[in-house]
């Protein structure tokens, strides 16, 4: 799939190729919404909020490749304004997190998830934001630090921070004794 055609595409009012973009980008959309606001409803309602914006501000996108950090920063603002206005804290449904992983993954891998998905809640959300960044979605410093509009220091230096963090309270789980 050639995104930057798909991206041509629908900037001329074509909504099948904006779905294929959508749907190319769908799951980590959901699970980068849910893992800031750890519910389901409103990880959903993040990410239509996010499907919408990104349908209606898509002939703004200046560079077709990069579509996906594009609609990704756009779910990381609608992520961060919603924890703002909600102002509550959120906590992660233990048992539904569990589901999830034990149909997915090996034993191993779920201790090691969630050991990260409890550690994750420590973290400030510049830090978590990051951390998603870097190591979910796989990008490099220099394309957090434009997503971001930071400095590659700084995205360095929180990359850094964010590590130093994690590093004491994983080292305390049991996937680690």
């Amino acid at each position: 799939m050639d995104v930057e055609k798909l991206v041509q595409k629908a900037k001329k009012g074509n909504d099948e190729a904006f779905e294929l973009l959508v749907s190319s980008v769908r799951n980590k959309l959901y699970r980068t919404a849910y893992s800031y606001v750890r519910n389901e409803q409103d990880a959903l309602d993040i990410y239509q909020e996010t499907i919408y914006k990104a349908y209606t501000s898509l002939k703004t996108l200046k560079n077709p490749a990069s579509f996906q950090s594009w609609i990704i920063k756009i779910l990381i603002f609608k992520s961060i304004d919603f924890i703002r206005k909600e102002s509550r804290h959120f906590t992660t449904d233990d048992e539904k997190l569990f589901a999830e992983l034990i149909s997915n993954e090996s034993v191993d891998y779920i201790a090691h998830s969630m050991d990260l998905s409890e550690a994750f809640k420590f973290l400030e959300p510049k830090y978590q934001t990051i951390i998603l960044l870097r190591y979910y979605h796989d990008l490099s410093i220099r394309e957090i630090a434009n997503i971001l509009n930071y400095p590659e220091g700084t995205v360095k230096s929180h990359l850094s921070r964010a590590q130093k963090e994690l590093r004491p309270i994983l080292k305390e789980g049991y996937f680690y004794e």
